[in-house]
């Protein structure tokens, strides 16, 4: 695609389009602006507008919640299962709630946030003695909750 800067903020554009395509909306673009020269840019740029506009808020992604909050709602889901929140838990409890609450079902996954919550100094493995990376994770069966919920 070429651009070339036209006088009043305009630019020449190039674009290969179907032959029927280009013949249908030539006809009608002359139609509906009531004139013959310069009508297919009216309807271009129509067209154009309307597809950014579409596209502008539809492609918005909500932004992920912080580590901390994540981490209160896995707690939660600890203390709605137990009644209560322990000091130390069955790691298999923890990642079922890590599984509900951001429902999730790949393990790696589950390590995954079991790494990042440790690395944050929220959790502690307390029957591996160091935990390198998140398939670590895999060989401990307790976990030490170290953050109560804010």
């Amino acid at each position: 695609m070429r651009k070339k800067k036209k006088k009043n903020n305009k630019v020449h554009l190039h674009v290969v389009i179907d032959a029927e395509l280009y013949s249908k909306v030539k006809e009608l673009a002359s139609k509906v602006y009531d004139c013959h020269r310069g009508a297919l840019s009216y309807a271009v740029e129509e067209a154009l507008e309307l597809w950014l506009a579409a596209h502008a808020n539809a492609h918005r992604v909500n932004p992920r919640l912080p580590l901390r909050e994540r981490y209160n709602a896995v707690i939660e889901c600890i203390e709605l299962e137990q009644g209560y929140i322990p000091y130390t838990i069955h790691q298999s409890v923890f990642e079922k709630c890590i599984m509900n609450t951001f429902n999730v079902k790949d393990p790696r996954t589950v390590y995954g946030w079991l790494h990042r919550f440790y690395q944050a100094g929220l959790i502690k493995p307390l029957t591996v003695e160091k935990i390198y990376k998140p398939s670590d994770w895999a060989r401990n069966k307790i976990i030490e909750i170290v953050a109560k919920k804010l």
